[in-house]
Formats: C-alpha cells, structure tokens, sequence
C-alpha cells in the first residue's frame, strides 16, 4: 500500500502526532483509493494518485506527487497518464509556469463509463464466451453432476446476458 510521506517521516521520525491534518487526510485518502483501484483491477498506485488529488486543495505537480506518495517517477508518469486517459483528472499550467499540475475531476460520470467501456464490457463478452465453451464440458461429467453444473452454467450466462443489456444503459445514463 502506498502512503503519502509527510515531512516529519521524510526527515526521519515516525510519529503519527506530528502527521499535520491536511496530510493525514491526504494519507488516508490515498489509501482509500488505493484499496478501490485494486478491487477493480487496477494499480494501487493508480488510486493512491487519484486519491491525494482529490484531497488536495490546489492542483499539484508531477514531482510533488512523487514525493507525497514515495514513488517512482515512471509510476507517477504512467499513473497520470492513464488517469488523464479515464478523464479522472485535469492537467493545467499557470502563467509562465513550466509545470504541469494535476487536479482530480469530482464528477465521476466519465470515469466510470470509460471504466464500462474499456474494463468491464470486453471482459464481460470475454467470459461469456468461455462460460459457453463450457458447455462442451458438462457431456464428459457423470449424468447426476452434468445437470447440477448445466443448471448453473445457463444461470451464468443468464447473468451474463442481463448484465450486457444493464450495462450499455448504464453507460449511456452515465454519458447522459
């Protein structure tokens, strides 16, 4: 799990008294969603970046979000990338400014679509099709546990099909 540095643990000392608020909520906020990253997926650094934006009351760079997170530079790269790709984040750069600073977007609507578009969806029809190859399986088991396994297996490609109805509807609700 990822955690944010804050200045006291960077110069050594541990306590968590010494972790100012802001920090430890930014701390915590990673963790977060460095946890719902990984449930669906993806890198946990990938929440844990998404999650310090979002507690972050002005938009950061590239090299603070290194440093508040202790990662590598490539996985902040990569992180920040795929986050702008998922429409989670916003890039910016003020007057004169070289850098570029990252804020979270709040409205989760084109997240979880392009997440439905580009996770969910493929991986539904990927599974549906490998459940119904199964089909050719159940005639090699014994007659009692082949009509247990064919009821269940029609049950999940019954799951399967509502699920490609439901989650269209979704997107599209979501595009709205």
């Amino acid at each position: 799990m990822l955690l944010v540095k804050t200045s006291s643990q960077k110069k050594g000392t541990s306590s968590r008294a010494n972790v100012f608020p802001l920090q430890r909520l930014q701390r915590e906020m990673a963790e977060i969603f460095a946890d719902l990253a990984e449930l669906f997926g993806n890198p946990a650094s990938l929440g844990s970046i998404y999650g310090l934006l979002f507690a972050s009351p002005g938009p950061l760079s590239m090299e603070e979000i290194v440093g508040l997170l202790d990662i590598s530079n490539g996985t902040a790269s990569q992180g920040l990338r795929r986050l702008a790709e998922l429409q989670a984040i916003s890039p910016s750069r003020h007057h004169g400014e070289r850098t570029t600073r990252y804020s979270a977007k709040l409205e989760l609507r084109p997240f979880v679509s392009m997440f439905l578009e580009s996770q969910l969806l493929p991986r539904l029809g990927h599974s549906e099709e490998r459940i119904g190859s199964l089909e050719a399986t159940l005639l090699e088991l014994p007659q009692t546990d082949r009509e247990i396994l064919e009821t269940r297996l029609h049950r999940a490609l019954k799951w399967h099909r509502r699920a490609k109805v439901v989650l269209p509807l979704i997107r599209r609700i979501l595009k709205g």
